[in-house]
């Protein structure tokens, strides 16, 4: 018995595939300096100091080209002197605790902060010893909607993946197969450098949670 192919999710062949890949990555090359920017600041709280002077909280970026912008976190008096400052890194969380400021600094992929200072209102102290492992829950209270997102994103991009698999294939169809591959391969392709180099999650989380859930999937069924 004769049965219809199936409509493939992505190009007829290899080279197609590579060429478009080829294509994304020389589009989004010959866009670094039209997405070059200078440095830039946000607002990030205030800190009132034991002598009734206000400090000022600042996050400043910088151009991270085709990554996310590295963060430091900076105090200033209501003068604009700097008094304390951290190195630039892929993320930065400032957390007001009764002994002053905590700051915790990460690392792109890593949900636990490489060092955690805490600023007194003077001077910044490395507290990384005591609130290294205190950092995994700072992590994910502050990032929680972002892990959340991309959850559902992944999940959607498979549904859509078995839709398309789904589908008959049909002469009348094939240039909407084109159309339709080359925007799935570049929502794709958005979606995971999104993941791994533009937001403040890491990609380790979704690969744990995949893994577990495969063993989970497994042990279930051996339990039939």
């Amino acid at each position: 018995m004769n049965s219809e192919p199936r409509l493939r999710f992505g190009f007829p062949g290899w080279r197609s595939r590579s060429l478009f890949l080829c294509f994304v990555g020389i589009f989004l090359l010959s866009l670094c300096q039209a997405f070059a920017h200078r440095p830039y600041e946000r607002a990030a709280g205030t800190f009132q100091r034991a002598d009734g002077i206000s400090i000022a909280i600042v996050r400043h970026y910088v151009d991270g080209i085709l990554m996310g912008d590295p963060v430091s976190i900076r105090f200033r008096l209501p003068d604009g002197a700097e008094i304390a400052r951290t190195p630039h890194r892929a993320d930065a969380i400032v957390r007001p605790v009764a002994s002053g400021v905590e700051i915790y600094q990460f690392e792109l992929w890593i949900p636990l902060a490489r060092r955690v200072d805490l600023f007194d209102g003077y001077t910044l102290k490395n507290i990384t010893a005591t609130r290294r492992w205190h950092s995994l829950v700072v992590h994910f209270t502050e990032h929680w909607g972002r892990y959340l997102g991309f959850a559902g994103a992944g999940v959607f991009l498979l549904l859509l993946s078995w839709g398309l698999w789904a589908l008959s294939r049909r002469r009348w169809i094939r240039p909407l197969q084109w159309i339709g591959s080359a925007f799935a391969y570049l929502v794709v392709f958005l979606f995971f450098y999104d993941l791994l180099f533009l937001e403040p999650v890491s990609p380790l989380v979704f690969i744990g949670g995949g893994v577990i859930l495969a063993a989970l999937y497994l042990y279930l069924q051996r339990k039939k």
